[in-house]
């Protein structure tokens, strides 16, 4: 089971979900472990190799209560009244700030986590390419961070996002996936 931090740096809200690749681009600034942050897109070629994971979940920190009361009142308040604001910065958090967070959207400028490997997640696929069923190999597709079925195996190599767990007859949806790059 691998989850990887990323920054969100497309200029939009990212979604649990969602399927991104590579940024080509990738910030020189070390994170953790003197690593950096990796930067990513939404996936929006069919077939694409830089393909790097779901969007699972806002990257936060638990906040140790020190027993003095928090600003979390006022600051939730801050969000609420800025429209650009749909959720809370990445960062430390009190247990009662991380039971309001929205943690399925990731704003520009924060910190989430990208199911890598071996984790069943929620994923965005197009079942307009071809039908999705359980253990079909899935793949990016030209829908922006949506997957789709694999139907050409000799251009999967390197591309291949995971296996469905769900299926979908047709149209844009949500199903569960095993994500294993490949």
């Amino acid at each position: 089971m691998a989850l990887l931090q990323f920054v969100n740096n497309v200029g939009e809200d990212l979604e649990q979900g969602d399927v991104v690749v590579i940024a080509p681009r990738q910030p020189e600034t070390p994170g953790q472990m003197g690593l950096p942050s990796i930067e990513v897109e939404l996936a929006g070629a069919p077939y694409d190799s830089s393909v790097c994971g779901v969007v699972f979940d806002l990257y936060v920190e638990h906040k140790p209560d020190d027993g003095q009361a928090t600003d979390s009142a006022e600051s939730e308040e801050n969000r609420q009244s800025d429209p650009k604001a749909t959720s809370a910065p990445s960062g430390p958090f009190a247990a009662d700030e991380l039971e309001r967070l929205d943690r399925s959207k990731i704003a520009p400028g924060q910190m989430g986590q990208l199911a890598v490997s071996g984790i069943c997640a929620v994923c965005k696929v197009d079942a307009d390419i071809a039908p999705i069923e359980p253990g079909d190999l899935l793949t990016t597709s030209a829908t922006k961070g949506h997957a789709q079925k694999v139907v050409d195996l000799s251009k999967a190599a390197g591309s291949v996002l995971g296996k469905a767990l769900g299926s979908l007859k047709e149209g844009k949806g949500a199903i569960p996936v095993l994500v294993t790059l490949q």
